[in-house]
């Protein structure tokens, strides 16, 4: 079974190397393209977007976030089962796709460097163009992992655009199974380690960027199992209560986490698309916990949700309680101001009930 497709491709390339290109070694290639991608291109990533956090959006985008993509990505692939060469019936990935799945995540955020966030999946082939002047990718190579890469980002169906199978230098590579797989390994790289806590602990985080960062801090778990994704989030006390500014007005951690939720959710079902039958996902489950950091305790019961696909289809829903009922009582939402006003009220009568 792949346990990281970085370990896997490094073996693979080691022990058969007639599964790539004749005359090249990929092995070589990767160790030395991927120790210069990590000190020259996403540190400097990690430089730039420190700049521009005013903008908000942004939280670590270097090394770790490469990391976790990669961990991700080998995450979808191995909660299914795989057949070698069974295209049809699996995720099973030739050692040539890994090496071009491995080389589009690592550039595909390094567009920050010159472009905004809007443009920055457009711009990543560019760098890669100039980064590579040693040739040791070809002319091909360059085309199609920029294309993959790019297709991490946009709504104009940038997956769909791609072809379904395609040759470079007489191997087979299929650059939509490719995309999906880096598409929704980066959309579930996410978690408190992604969180810049020191800053926040300090008080010194961008107000613009704040809520970010919190959603990040939040996410204590992600597991990826065969159809289905899982989030457990915790909620200190005094970020529920809070409105975070966002976007030129403001916002509560719960209502953040539910846009992203069905964020997750669309790109669930967007990359499932261009997944085998077998290996696509259905429901993301989402539980919320609400915790005391003085004691460590649950304040109240858990928000637990899912977002899965039912009924008729139809064009999208209003939001999220269009899709949850659970998550409305009697006509009112249980949004972010429901969950402040509730734990304010717990707090009163806390304090009423110690003052007797």
């Amino acid at each position: 079974m792949m346990l990281n497709i970085e370990t896997e491709f490094k073996n693979l390339a080691n022990t058969n190397p007639e599964e790539f290109p004749e005359g090249k070694d990929y092995l070589s290639i990767y160790n030395i393209l991927k120790p210069s991608f990590d000190k020259q291109v996403h540190q400097e990533i990690k430089t730039k977007i420190l700049e521009i956090e005013k903008e908000g959006y942004f939280n670590d985008h270097g090394v770790d976030h490469i990391k976790m993509v990669i961990d991700r990505a080998s995450k979808i692939i191995n909660c299914f089962p795989r057949i070698a060469n069974n295209k049809g019936n699996s995720l099973y990935l030739n050692p040539y796709e890994l090496f071009i799945l491995l080389i589009a995540i690592n550039i595909h955020d390094i567009g920050h460097l010159i472009g905004s966030r809007k443009e920055h999946a457009k711009l990543g082939k560019k760098v890669l163009a100039s980064f590579d002047k040693g040739d040791l990718l070809s002319s091909s190579e360059k085309v199609i992992i920029g294309k993959i890469a790019q297709a991490h980002g946009g709504k104009e169906d940038p997956i769909g655009l791609l072809e379904r199978e395609t040759l470079i230098s007489h191997k087979t590579i299929r650059p939509q199974l490719l995309a999906s797989i880096l598409r929704l390994a980066d959309e579930l790289a996410e978690d408190s380690s992604r969180a810049s806590t020191f800053l926040l602990e300090i008080d010194h985080m961008e107000k613009t960027s704040e809520i970010f960062h919190r959603f990040s801090q939040s996410l204590d778990s992600l597991s990826i199992l065969s159809g289905e994704i899982r989030l457990e989030f915790y909620i200190e006390k005094e970020n529920i209560r809070r409105e975070f500014p966002k976007l030129g007005s403001t916002q509560y951690l719960v209502d953040e986490i539910y846009e992203r939720m069905l964020k997750t959710f669309t790109e669930s079902l967007y990359c499932s698309r261009f997944l085998p039958e077998t290996s696509r996902f259905h429901s993301v489950n989402v539980r919320i916990h609400f915790f005391d950091k003085e004691d460590n305790e649950e304040i109240i019961e858990p928000i637990a949700f899912t977002l899965r696909e039912s009924g008729y289809p139809s064009l999208p829903l209003n939001d999220i309680y269009d899709m949850c009922t659970s998550l409305s009582t009697e006509g009112e939402k249980r949004d972010g101001k429901y969950y402040c006003e509730k734990i304010k009220n717990l707090l009163k009568l806390k304090e009423h009930e110690e003052s007797l």
